[in-house]
């Protein structure tokens, strides 16, 4: 991965974990294999398309990183930054794989330093309940819950 790199390493030095930012290359090149992993999870981005997903992350709207061992990405997740009229926020928007719970320092310093270059104010998470337990030990709270459903087909009487 050649995009923008935060690093643990161990005592020899050695690269153990690594968070990256992909540049649109590294997207072209693992495209294929993110779109599988969108496809065992549809329901978890219901509200995009592959083609805005892939369209965002190549006009730099969307940002895809990669976090794992050993340089290589065993979990994918989408951030954008939303302008807003008081504040910048980083935003983690999807996140797919699996990734060991040591790495949760290394991700938190990644979404910081990424979000300070950007002027972001605030990192806002959107996920599954699972995430609190690795986002309240960060400082994280939870502010909301969302309820939804399907728009009712009906007419006015």
């Amino acid at each position: 991965m050649k995009g923008k790199h935060y690093h643990e390493v161990d005592q020899r030095g050695q690269a153990k974990y690594s968070v990256a930012l992909f540049t649109p290359d590294e997207f072209l090149t693992f495209w294929p294999q993110i779109e599988a992993m969108l496809d065992t999870v549809p329901h978890t981005w219901k509200h995009w398309t592959k083609d805005y997903i892939h369209h965002s992350v190549m006009n730099g709207h969307m940002q895809v990183w990669g976090i794992g061992p050993n340089h290589t990405a065993t979990c994918v997740f989408f951030t954008q930054v939303s302008i807003l009229p008081a504040m910048h926020v980083f935003c983690v928007v999807w996140a797919g794989g699996h990734f060991d719970d040591a790495t949760v320092p290394l991700l938190e310093a990644a979404w910081d330093g990424y979000a300070a270059e950007q002027d972001c104010s605030e990192v806002v998470v959107y996920g599954r309940v699972g995430w609190e337990s690795k986002l309240k030990p960060l400082g994280f709270t939870r502010e909301a819950i969302v309820w939804s459903r399907p728009v009712m087909k009906r007419g006015l009487h």
